[in-house]
């Protein structure tokens, strides 16, 4: 009989070490799931002028890039959209996707990451399959003093 309890063992203990590991409390506390890692590598920026306001909102993911992005400038049509993009040495540079007065429209974005914060840079455009692009990215200018400065995400 006790030779019988030898393989009967044997075989609970391989078929025990064959089931599906569930994660245990602790594990399942470090293993971040999408919605946190997004939440992680979401950042917020602002720039609030005396009657202007513009919000940049990303999540990157490697190079890749998305988000959101508002304009609110003084005397203007408010622009509310989203970006998609990457990100290439210091330059941002995004489809933005918006709506103003009722109508979406799309265009190209490019942002610098300067010492003081995302600058976007304005240059000479030309129209590539109906959406207005940047003629030249090496030669736009984020001489100006609107600057994105990271804020906490709400």
């Amino acid at each position: 009989m006790k030779t019988l309890y030898i393989p009967v063992l044997a075989a609970l203990a391989m078929i025990a070490c064959n089931q599906p590991k569930e994660d245990s409390p602790i594990d399942a506390a470090f293993s971040p799931d999408a919605e946190h890692i997004q939440k992680i590598n979401t950042e917020c920026f602002h720039y609030f002028g005396e009657k202007d306001t513009v919000r940049l909102t990303t999540y990157v993911e490697g190079t890749k890039v998305t988000g959101t992005l508002d304009y609110m400038i003084f005397e203007k049509d408010k622009n509310s959209g989203y970006i998609k993009g990457e990100l290439r040495d210091n330059l941002l540079i995004a489809e933005y996707t918006f709506m103003s007065e009722g109508d979406s429209s799309k265009r190209q974005v490019v942002f610098k990451n300067t010492e003081e914060g995302w600058k976007e840079g304005y240059g000479e455009m030309k129209s590539e399959d109906g959406i207005p692009v940047q003629a030249n990215i090496d030669s736009l200018n984020f001489n100006h003093a609107l600057v994105l400065s990271p804020i906490p995400c709400d």
